[in-house]
């Protein structure tokens, strides 16, 4: 036979059910929305060159565009090409871990995003559009060994873009530790 106190427990553990549910499903809310914020990049900060951001100064390099004929002789099928876009950084500060998570991505104006060539694909296609130059690292190579103060890096990453959404592509770039913000500089490839 079961006890008042046993019967007061199992009511009370049942009446507690939906409360400890309701604050389980509140919290996996809280993180999940956090999550979110964490890894998006929600305020893009428009940038010509020279801005400080991630303990750096920020500015684009180069741009350029492979596939069309005009740079050199290789031409892609269809409507595809080739962009090559060269960020340099001078460290203002010391950089430390504040460049985990590297992310260069080319965004066009209607809000569709690439991510750049894997790192094997874009070394053979160094080698293939210069086989005596040493590729330059990308943004993930770099941020694992960021430039002490004072000191610069140069970041190349590759894309394959459909030539519609070139006239109105732009670079962000963004870190673990600085999103939701991230920093935007125009191409201009026409």
């Amino acid at each position: 036979m079961v006890s008042k106190q046993e019967r007061r427990l199992w009511f009370a553990s049942l009446v507690s059910l939906p409360f400890l549910l309701a604050g389980n499903y509140g919290i996996n809310v809280w993180r999940n929305a956090q999550d979110y914020v964490r890894r998006n990049e929600l305020w893009v900060y428009d940038s010509v060159g020279g801005h400080v951001y991630a303990n750096a100064l920020w500015s684009l390099d180069q741009a350029r565009l492979i596939g069309d004929g005009r740079d050199g002789k290789i031409t892609f099928p269809g409507q595809m090409r080739l962009i090559i876009v060269r960020i340099t950084a001078k460290a203002e500060e010391e950089i430390g871990d504040s460049w985990a998570q590297c992310q260069l991505t080319l965004t066009d104006s209607s809000g569709r995003r690439w991510l750049p060539l894997n790192f094997i694909l874009s070394n053979d296609i160094s080698r293939d559009l210069d086989p005596k130059a040493m590729p330059v690292d990308g943004c993930d190579a770099i941020s694992r060994k960021p430039p002490a103060k004072g000191a610069s890096a140069l970041i190349e990453e590759k894309f394959v873009i459909p030539a519609n959404a070139i006239p109105s592509l732009s670079v962000r770039l963004s870190f673990d530790s600085t999103r939701p913000d991230t920093i935007s500089f125009p191409l201009r490839l026409n």
